[in-house]
């Protein structure tokens, strides 16, 4: 073993040893947490999730279906009002013109 390997080994050594300053974590504390993140198990919300996933689409495809089939009531109302000249709702729930 040569000088610089020597030097390196007893400085690592040191190194190791040296308690953690105040308020940082310890050594080798990053590469822990990620190995325990990438050894965790899935989650028992994943097939939940897919059900919200689906129920999400199922619910706009509904909104956008009945946006769909009120707008054709919605126009042919609008070109009633334009026609008959009257906007008042009473009077043409009482008829009374």
């Amino acid at each position: 073993m040569n000088r610089f390997d020597h030097q390196w080994q007893k400085l690592t050594a040191l190194a190791r040893q040296a308690p953690a300053a105040p308020g940082e974590p310890p050594y080798g504390f990053a590469t822990r947490v990620a190995a325990q993140a990438v050894a965790l198990p899935a989650t028992p919300w994943l097939p939940l999730e897919r059900f919200a996933l689906r129920g999400l689409l199922a619910a706009a495809v509904c909104s956008v279906a009945s946006v769909a089939f009120n707008f054709s009531d919605f126009s042919t109302e609008q070109a009633d009002v334009y026609a008959t000249g009257t906007t008042d709702t009473v009077v043409e729930l009482l008829d009374i013109s």
